[in-house]
């Protein structure tokens, strides 16, 4: 059996890794993973049992049944090891669209949009009409350009993204030229489907679809961002007319400077982007100056500088440009004046243009404005990657003396540092990618229309014979829905040809590139069939040949013949193999040959490239692919002589791929290379980063023969898995008596199976990591502390970088370091604890820490947290498997005073100053947590206000688990306590003891953020004495009673789902409010509103509720006449209503609770057996309020749908009044038979 429990968790070592990976990546994890894991987890329980009651041998009848109970679990582990070869790991991306849900939105206003206080009001009303309840559907953002739309835009979308608006955010560039096959392809890359049909109405039918499918019929939440709109734009085109169901839950917010757009697109709000106020102006303009920190501007320029902020017409992105220009020149007057009589007596375009031309003249050097030209040649509102740049550039011989690609490199990235301080390009969300404005780019393209620099840039309708010109320098088009090129070309001085989007239809003319000859760069970027032919060879000037996720089925030995090539990329192409003749390519410095799966290279081909400066072969793990490059014992004997003259390597060497010998890295500098596994790629914004990185995953003796040690001071990202190695630098750097440690540079480390690794740093190498920010140590089972070594080592150890530590499997870990003083980690913000079961809380409790003389047990305390650990700055805690976790945060029994100084310049005396910082607290399969927060209000003094930022609390597989909040010293005089004040969401699952959120010692408690609250499968039907005789914990009959509800005002969402540990019969009990709740009204002659933001409440297998709603009307209910007209009611924001397996409920709601529920759409009843109408009077007590509704009053004016299944006991709908279901009124008498009813 031994060996089967080992076969079973090495894979499940494999799905957990894989797991991480893919949501590490944003990649989809398939559903059965989380089950099949719960179920190794569990087996392994019982398999541990049975190793534990083996006994005595001579006990044969015990031994017999131990025997039996084994073969049954080694049955158990084959299924799962066969449903482990089930799992479908598909590694598919989740659309770039779907909003993370686990980001919380700050409970303090938003300063995205305070640039300019004369736009507040503007901003703050388009917010408020993309709240999903607001009416408005369509909304605009008009404008002239370089008003900042765009701008305002994208702080409205991280505003929403916040505050969670949405599940789901589709944002497409429109542009100039609206093609309705590229918007559509952009919507489905966001929406992560594919578009395979050709047909512009089929691909339209597909996304209509795919948004329905998302949306769920209104209940997941769309915004669609339209940018740049030029012309009139058919929404259908996109599946969006008429808006998929009937709107609900989807918004479409766009951008565009034409207000005739924004109204033939039927928008229902246009929010007008006004240029700044001039006092704005000016302060924007000097704030861009940059006037250095104790410095003042002379007063003249100042006078100057105000009168050229004026003359910018209020347009943010002049001001922007033209301060960045004048700030080189602070000291020069003359320039200031220059300026300012530039731009004198001009309309906005001509000064618009003036500005951005006055920064192009004065950019330093042609190189700077070469490249600034150059970023002109890619589409509009694009993510420019500079490694095309540096390739295009090179080619191009834009950079003077310069001799390598490095060098090269180097040059263009001091260029785009230039062109960003210039105002003229932006630094993209993506790493290592700029983009550009469109109105810098109207100005590039103009300045490339004269003879000198003349390109030909946009969509293939462009290129007519009209065209056609000897002075054509540079062609890029996109060449969609093109089925073949103008005849007869002749460019003969065209320089430079991008040709982008070419399906199989295209046709090149049979010479094509006979009338090129002066060609220098060819970049073609997923063209299915790319011309390679003959003709290719008269462009004898080429040097660079890019051929990016092109389908490369045909002969491409033509490429042999361009002898003087110099870059050549097949990045992520299909191409099987490489064409021998590149042998031939002698003068070659960079070869790519990134994502070419299962790719053969001929023996010979590599060891012919003298001059190769830069290999890019790996293939990476992220495409579902698990075929490397194949390298032979020749190969790699090629690539031991090709590294002593390489600068930058990437590559894998794995999957029965020889290991590398001999290799020499003396001018290695730039690297990504894996021993024993893939090179995992990040598919988020980093993915394009360029971070110096080993994947070690290797026998000791082998890395010492490949001589990979000897990057380790160059790595910046490090993954170790090495047998024989006591910690690290244990072997494999050659001395650690240098005056810094082999490891200074890493910035990730990842530490992983080490089977005999004790400890991992020295005081000296852990000092000496001044750069890392991302730790994580995974399965190593000896592993005692992270920092260790000899015992007396004095002095404080800091990791001054670190932000995320992640510990998981450590059963020996004691510590995070036993020698030195303290260890400080001032920057840490995430830290994740998983299977570290020597630690019976997180933080220390200082009181038992004082007292220690006294205590009987201290012995067996153990916090992780110590008291010699500072980690202020703690905003994400997740910790899971910790079987002996007792609690978090443990309880503080003396006030501040009694705590000694030194304790207390650590933490303060109570442990809710621990919440400053966190936001995010998750406990997984911590079966001991009985508590999380141990709180005593003596120590934290009345009303004090406590500085939390609390947001998510989320709370799985705890079972004895019984309380949130375990409160001493409460006191019913305390009006309010804000300790939790910005907690957003709860989730409790799988708690069996749990039995309550809320107590009455929690009435106290400030939770006004709180939206989301869910309850499952939490309790057990079997009370123990404990339970019976504790006061805190009497049985509890309703969830949530009117002294409860005031605390979380601002619910949006309830989920209640087989929670039995309070046996509840009734969710919500109203009665006449408490004078709490009056004094927390803001007119206390009002009732207060009870949940009136609450849009969902899920109610699934809750057996002895009988009550959703159980009411005192006399005292709760305003009678309708009273009620100002429009004005709000408690709960009239519910929307959807879904009640499953529900055993003892005999109806839903009242007439005078429907009264209420104005906005209601949906409500879903399922398999409840005893119910016998939807809405019924039975319970109302208030004759003259219930009489006042037996008119022809329709009841739930907005339900859409109705869904009644499996009910055996329903007899009719309506229960005294009316309701209205797809426009029909259904009468409170009519039979159930009569009425609509859905059976499944």
């Amino acid at each position: 059996m031994g060996t089967k429990r080992k076969d079973l968790d090495d894979k499940r070592v494999n799905v957990q890794e894989h797991k991480n990976d893919n949501e590490r990546n944003i990649c989809v994890v398939p559903t059965e993973v989380d089950g099949w894991l719960e179920k190794v987890r569990k087996l392994e329980e019982k398999a541990a049992s049975i190793s534990d009651d083996a006994g005595s041998c001579f006990n044969i009848t015990r031994r017999h049944k131990l025997g039996r109970k084994a073969f049954n679990i080694i049955e158990e582990i084959n299924s799962l090891i066969q449903g482990n070869d089930r799992i479908n790991w598909t590694d598919r991306r989740i659309p770039p669209a779907k909003v993370n849900s686990k980001k919380t939105s700050t409970s303090t206003p938003s300063s995205h949009h305070n640039d300019f206080p004369s736009r507040e009001r503007t901003f703050m009303e388009a917010l408020g009409q993309l709240q999903p309840d607001h009416k408005s559907r369509i909304i605009a953002l008009c404008g002239m350009g370089g008003v900042g739309k765009t701008t305002m835009m994208e702080n409205l979308k991280k505003d929403a993204e916040e505050k969670n608006f949405f599940n789901m955010i589709v944002k497409v560039a429109i542009g100039e030229k609206t093609d309705p096959i590229v918007i559509q392809q952009s919507v489905a890359d966001f929406l992560g489907i594919d578009l395979k049909e050709s047909d512009k109405g089929a691909r339209a039918i597909n996304l209509r679809k795919s948004f329905e499918a998302a949306s769920d019929g209104g209940k997941k939440k769309i915004l669609v961002i339209l940018d740049d709109v030029w012309e009139f734009l058919d929404l259908n085109d996109i599946g969006l007319s008429p808006l998929p169901n009937h709107g609900v839950g989807i918004k479409i917010l766009l951008t565009s400077r034409i207000r005739d757009v924004c109204i033939r697109m039927e928008v229902d709000s246009i929010f007008d982007v006004e240029t700044v106020e001039d006092h704005e102006a000016q302060s924007f303009f000097h704030q861009c100056v940059q006037i250095p920190e104790g410095g003042d501007l002379d007063f003249d320029l100042h006078v100057i500088g105000n009168d050229i902020a004026n003359r910018c017409h209020g347009l943010p992105i002049a001001i922007k440009t033209i301060a960045g220009f004048l700030k080189c020149y602070r000291s020069d007057k003359w320039v200031w004046e220059n300026t300012l009589s530039s731009l004198k007596n001009k309309e906005v375009e001509e000064v618009v243009y003036k500005i951005f031309e006055i920064s192009y003249n004065h950019l330093q050097n042609e190189e700077i404005r070469s490249t600034l030209l150059l970023c002109g040649v890619f589409p509009e509102d694009f993510d420019t990657p500079r490694e095309d740049l540096v390739r295009y550039g090179w080619g191009l011989r834009l950079f003077k003396n310069v001799h390598t690609i490095r060098e090269a490199r180097n040059r263009l990235n001091t260029c785009i540092e230039q062109l960003i301080n210039a105002n003229l390009l932006i630094q993209s969300q993506l790493v290592n990618h700029v983009k550009m404005h469109d109105l810098v780019r109207a100005f590039v393209l103009k300045v490339c229309s004269n003879s000198e620099h003349a390109s030909i840039v946009g969509d293939i309708s462009k290129w007519t014979e009209e065209n056609t010109s000897e002075f054509c320098k540079r062609i890029s088009l996109t060449c969609t829905g093109i089925s073949e090129f103008p005849r007869n070309l002749n460019f003969p001085n065209l320089s430079l040809l991008k040709l982008m989007h070419g399906d199989e239809s295209l046709k090149f003319p049979e010479h094509f590139y006979e009338g090129m000859k002066k060609l220098q760069v060819i970049a073609y970027d997923v063209m299915e069939y790319p011309l390679l032919s003959r003709s290719l060879a008269c462009s004898t000037n080429l040097r660079t040949l890019c051929l990016h996720r092109c389908l490369l089925m045909y002969d491409c030995y033509p490429i042999g013949d361009l002898l003087n090539l110099e870059v050549l990329s097949f990045a992520y192409g299909i191409l099987r193999k490489l064409p021998s003749t590149v042998r031939n390519l002698k003068e070659l410095k960079l070869l790519d040959l990134t994502g070419c799966v299962d790719l053969i290279i001929d023996d010979g081909v590599l060891k012919n490239l003298i001059n190769l400066e830069e290999l890019y072969v790996k293939v990476g793990s992220t495409r579902g692919h698990k075929k490397a490059i194949r390298f032979t014992d020749s190969i790699c004997i090629e690539l031991a002589e090709l590294s002593k003259n390489l600068f930058a390597l990437e590559i894998e060497f794995f999957d029965n791929n020889a290991l590398p010998k001999n290799m020499s890295f003396k001018k290695l500098e730039r690297f990504k290379i894996s021993l024993g596994c893939f090179l995992k790629d990040d598919d988020g914004p980093n993915r394009h980063s360029y971070e110096n990185t080993l994947m070690l995953v290797i026998d000791k003796c082998e890395l010492l023969d490949s001589r990979m040690n000897q990057l380790l001071e160059k790595t910046e990202v490090l993954h170790l898995q090495v047998n024989d190695v006591n910690n690290l630098g244990d072997g494999l750097v050659e001395s650690l008596h240098h005056q810094r440690s082999s490891f200074y540079n890493i910035r990730v480390l990842k530490i992983c199976k080490c089977d005999n690794l004790r400890y991992l740093f020295t005081v000296c190498v852990a000092n000496d990591l001044t750069k890392l920010e991302r730790l994580t140590i995974l399965e190593c089972p000896v592993l005692e502390t992270l920092v260790g070594g000899e015992r007396g080592e004095l002095g404080v150890i800091k990791f001054q970088a670190l932000k995320f530590l992640s510990l998981g499997k450590l059963p020996k870990l004691m510590s995070l370091c036993n020698v030195g003083d303290a260890i400080e980690l001032p920057q840490l913000e995430e830290l994740i604890l998983d299977g570290l079961p020597n630690f019976t809380s997180i933080y220390p409790d200082y009181y038992k820490l004082t007292t220690s003389s006294i205590s009987s047990d201290i012995s067996t305390m153990q916090s992780f947290i110590k008291k010699e650990v500072v980690i202020p700055k703690l905003k994400k805690l997740h910790v899971s498997n910790m079987e002996n976790l007792k609690e978090i945060c443990p309880c503080e029994f003396g006030s501040s005073e009694e705590v000694n100084d030194s304790v207390v310049n650590l933490f303060l005396s109570n442990p809710m100053s621990l919440l400053h910082h966190l936001e995010e607290l998750k406990v997984e399969h911590c079966g001991s947590v009985e508590v999380l927060f141990n709180i005593d209000l003596r120590c934290v003094g009345k009303n004090e206000e406590v500085g939390s930022c609390l947001r998510s609390i989320q709370v799985w597989d705890a079972e004895n688990l019984r309380e949130v909040w375990r409160i001493k010293g409460a006191n019913d005089d305390d009006l309010s306590f804000n300790g939790f004040q910005a907690i957003e969401s709860i989730e409790i699952k799988k708690c069996k003891r749990f039995r309550n959120v809320f107590t009455p010692t929690t009435t106290n408690f400030d939770m006004r953020a709180l939206a989301h609250l869910k309850i499952k499968d939490c309790g057990e039907n079997e009370k123990d004495d404990e339970m019976v005789n504790s006061k805190q914990e009497q049985e509890i009959d309703v969830a949530f009673s009117s002294s409860l509800i005031h605390t979380f005002h601002n619910l949006q969402d309830l989920n209640i789902e087989n929670y039995k540990g309070a046996e509840v019969e009734v969710v919500f009990e109203i009665e006449s409010p408490s004078s709490r709740e009056l004094a927390t009204t803001p007119q206390s002659n009002q009732q207060p509103l009870l949940l009136p933001y609450l849009q969902y409440l899920v109610v699934v297998d809750m057996k002895r509720t009988s009550h959703v709603w159980k009411c005192n009307w006399n005292k709760f209910l305003i009678p309708q006449k009273q009620q100002p007209k429009g004005s709000s009611s408690s709960f009239h924001n519910l929307t959807i209503i879904y009640l499953w397996r529900c055993k003892s409920i005999k109806y839903l709601f009242s007439p005078l609770m429907a009264k209420l529920l104005s906005n209601l759409k949906e409500v879903d009843i399922w398999n409840c057996d005893v119910i016998e109408e939807v809405v019924s009077n039975r319970d109302d007590e208030a004759e003259e309020l219930v009489a006042s509704t037996n008119t022809r009053t329709i009841l739930l004016p907005h339900l859409d749908e109705l869904n009644l299944r499996r009910l055996p006991n329903l007899k009719r709908i309506g229960g005294g009044s009316g309701a209205k279901r797809g426009g029909k009124e259904i009468s409170s008498t009519t039979p159930i038979h009569d009425q609509s009813k859905e059976e499944e």
